[in-house]
């Protein structure tokens, strides 16, 4: 097992920190740029060496995106159904106290009908059908952020070890 140590940066005044859980490097960063430019914080696998490669052993280990999306304490997650693993990666945030408030938006194409629909059985508090305008993307995790349930006040400074295989 290889720890990794993160420690949640303090959340900024109005400013919704987002997971962006999405395997397609163009897709993410656009995603990524988009929400940034628009006033969000925004973490995702780019970037950093050490956290690509705990999010892409998190894409197959559902147990260990607990742990990650713990960890970052996001307000809203943006996760790619198409990518493997996904449902079950979402079943497992919604099953675990730690996430289970966490709302998560499921992104998918045609392709992926069955998988979108499952999604929402399982938790999921939004379907995104690509292609889809950027435009929108703000003005939905501020809809997103409104409707959750309040969430336990967090300073940031915590600090999570994660295990990944």
């Amino acid at each position: 097992m290889n720890p990794f140590s993160i420690t949640t940066p303090r959340r900024s005044a109005g400013r919704p920190r987002v997971l962006l859980a999405d395997e397609d490097l163009g897709r993410r960063y656009a995603l990524a740029e988009t929400l940034r430019s628009d006033g969000c914080e925004v973490h995702s696998a780019s970037g950093h060496e050490s956290w690509l490669s705990l999010f892409k052993s998190c894409l197959t280990e559902p147990a260990a995106w607990v742990s990650f999306v713990a960890a970052i304490d996001p307000d809203v997650v943006f996760l790619d159904i198409g990518q493997s693993g996904a449902l079950a990666t979402l079943g497992a945030l919604r099953r675990h106290p730690l996430t289970v408030h966490v709302p998560v938006v499921v992104l998918g194409d045609e392709a992926h009908q069955r998988a979108l629909s499952t999604a929402l059985s399982l938790g999921a508090v939004r379907l995104i059908h690509r292609p889809f305008g950027l435009a929108s993307l703000r003005p939905l995790v501020d809809t997103v952020v409104a409707e959750s349930p309040p969430r336990a006040s967090r300073t940031g400074d915590e600090c999570a070890v994660l295990e990944v295989n």
